[in-house]
């Protein structure tokens, strides 16, 4: 009873101090050690608001699928301490005018008006101390990381290691969902044993032997009780999958030989990065994080309007229309024309057929339909067998430049889609033409 008193006091004296409801700096050495112990291992909640998807304009995926390594082993259940950068910021309490603006920032003109026990309540809950542990921390920051995740079509999964194994979870990436995966967070309720994670790895490697495209690995945990057979497994992951994969560690706490294991593990990757969890409490740390592991600006290298990552034709000369895949759609107007009731290319014409040759010959995954059109003078039935042998002119070129059959079809449809008007020479002269469609095979 007597500890609670002088706890209470001792945190009702750092509010008042933190957040300028006393307005006083310490007035002994002694009062000074005291605030900086107690600040010093202190730390800030996540705020969940804040923990929302990062925009994804401008950017595309960096990586198809993810897997979070997730440790609740015994070393976790030991009280949170912040990492050493933490813990300097925090010293700079000290200073009076740090504190004023710090108390601005997060609320103290508000907490000034309340009475002394709402104030001591709102004081814990922001700077909580020996009732908060790592696996606590980490799972706060699991869950506001999977906040942070854009939905699109990952491929997620959750592992965890130590005792008990949370066996339900340590699956292969299957469809991202943010709630099912909130809801297998929920499902860790517990720290305790050992941390294999060197064993772990190796299973993540089989989980991800049938997966396509690159993949973040993510592993959360203090790296206490680890050595170098973790670093070997992640060598030997990295080894076995190349670029296809990247590793990214995120500590929690501030042992120093556990950072000296994840960094190594990190770097094993070649590709991630290792960082602590105190970094991600604030939100604009948390989003470059997640654009680093997940996001990467998108590119248009031909400004087709089609993203480099889905586009199959990436150097569209500029003016051509494309379709979803990035290839030429349409080659219409004044491209391959054809003189009244002709059927025989002109000069124009052989220009643009080489032009297809040429791209047909790059791209062998792309097959051709080639239409043939006419304009409205004369009957259907005769205009008909006029586009036909327009479309045939064009397919017989195509065949004699070295492009085989079983990539080119050809149709016919008279005069039933104008381009433009049959009420005049210039629009009559506009119809009279071939059409090109590209798709994939």
């Amino acid at each position: 009873m007597q500890y609670g008193i002088i706890f209470r006091v001792t945190m009702l004296s750092l509010c008042f101090f933190l957040f300028g409801c006393a307005g006083q700096t310490p007035k002994s050495p002694a009062k000074e050690k005291m605030v900086k112990e107690v600040v010093s291992s202190s730390y800030h909640s996540f705020n969940f608001e804040a923990c929302k998807p990062v925009s994804i304009n401008g950017m595309t995926k960096k990586v198809d699928n993810f897997m979070i390594v997730f440790d609740p082993s015994a070393s976790m259940t030991q009280t949170y301490e912040a990492s050493n950068d933490c813990m300097a910021c925090h010293d700079n309490f000290k200073d009076i005018d740090y504190a004023k603006a710090h108390a601005v920032k997060f609320g103290g003109r508000e907490f000034a008006k309340q009475d002394d026990k709402q104030y001591t309540l709102r004081c814990n809950e922001c700077h909580q101390d020996t009732l908060y542990t790592k696996f606590k921390f980490a799972k706060k920051l699991t869950n506001c990381l999977n906040q942070a995740i854009p939905e699109l079509d990952f491929q997620g999964g959750l592992k965890t290691f130590g005792y008990p194994v949370y066996s339900r979870l340590n699956h292969g990436p299957k469809y991202y969902d943010t709630n099912d995966y909130a809801r297998a967070l929920r499902e860790i309720i517990d720290a305790d044993g050992a941390s294999p994670l060197a064993p772990t790895l190796i299973s993540v490697g089989k989980d991800i032997f049938n997966l396509k495209g690159k993949t973040a690995i993510i592993i959360i945990s203090d790296g206490q009780d680890m050595d170098l057979r973790e670093v070997a497994a992640a060598e030997e992951l990295k080894a076995r999958y190349g670029e296809d994969i990247c590793i990214y560690t995120i500590m929690i706490g501030n042992d120093p030989s556990g950072k000296q294991v994840l960094d190594k593990i990190a770097q094993a990757g070649q590709c991630g990065l290792a960082v602590n969890g105190d970094t991600l409490l604030a939100p604009e740390e948390m989003e470059s994080f997640v654009r680093e592991v997940f996001l990467t600006k998108t590119r248009d290298s031909d400004n087709d309007g089609v993203p480099d990552y889905k586009d199959n034709c990436p150097d569209t000369k500029p003016g051509l229309k494309v379709d979803e895949n990035g290839c030429w759609k349409l080659v219409v107007l004044s491209n391959v024309l054809f003189d009244f009731d002709k059927y025989n290319l002109k000069p124009e014409g052989f220009n643009v057929l080489d032009q297809v040759v040429v791209l047909l010959k790059k791209y062998p995954f792309l097959d051709l339909h080639i239409s043939g059109h006419t304009d409205s003078f004369g009957s259907m039935e005769y205009n008909i067998t006029l586009s036909k042998r327009r479309s045939s002119a064009g397919l017989d070129y195509l065949e004699k430049n070295g492009i085989s059959s079983d990539r080119l079809s050809i149709s016919w449809h008279s005069f039933a889609i104008p381009v433009a008007t049959n009420d005049n020479s210039a629009g009559r002269a506009l119809n009279r033409r071939l059409e090109f469609k590209f798709k994939k095979r």
